[in-house]
């Protein structure tokens, strides 16, 4: 049973050594078009694929509350799950039909090999002329295709769902991080 823990560990922190070298650049590309967005009073929304939706929701919670110090709020909003669509995988694509507009932000999260609710929201933002940030992972092969050159994918290199959701949490940490230090550069003194 050790051995089984701590090859956990150390598939976790394989897993974070590559992040940090690869991720970089598109966090940075994926910071700068959330701030862009903010700056320009664009409305920004999110939602993930089955477990990654939690990290959606908290990454929505923290850029209303705030993360490292008080500041107003940043207009976020989780797309919801619980709303009764006429269909299942259209849940999200409903929500972005009725209220995205051209140049909005819409930012997914899949930590599995299909994402039909987020391909669907993702269709819908396309429609409606929105960009699109995606955390994705090494297995899902359905979001990154319905990107365009001027979105951002942040690929999480692992295709074990457990450490993808693991980074999901920390990216959505590290891009309101990222943002609240953009935009309000004084409170780093």
């Amino acid at each position: 049973m050790q051995e089984h823990v701590k090859a956990i560990f150390t598939e976790c922190i394989q897993t974070q050594i590559a992040s940090a070298d690869l991720l970089q650049e598109p966090l940075m590309r994926a910071a700068g078009l959330l701030v862009d967005s903010l700056l320009c009073g664009q409305k920004i929304y999110c939602c993930g694929e089955s477990m990654a939706h939690a990290s959606a929701r908290h990454f929505a919670h923290i850029m209303l509350t705030g993360l490292q110090f008080e500041r107003p709020p940043f207009p976020v909003s989780a797309l919801h799950a619980d709303y009764g669509a006429n269909e299942h995988e259209a849940i999200f694509a409903q929500q972005i039909s009725a209220f995205g507009q051209p140049n909005d932000l819409l930012i997914v999260l899949n930590a599995g090999s299909h994402a039909p609710r987020v391909t669907r929201a993702m269709e819908a933002a396309l429609s409606r002329d929105m960009l699109i940030i995606a955390l994705t992972n090494d297995a899902d092969h359905e979001v990154g295709g319905l990107l365009g050159p001027d979105d951002v994918e942040i690929r999480i290199p692992s295709r074990n769902a457990a450490r993808v959701s693991e980074h999901l949490l920390q990216l959505v940490n590290m891009l309101c991080s990222l943002a609240e230090q953009q935009i309000f550069p004084q409170e780093d003194d």
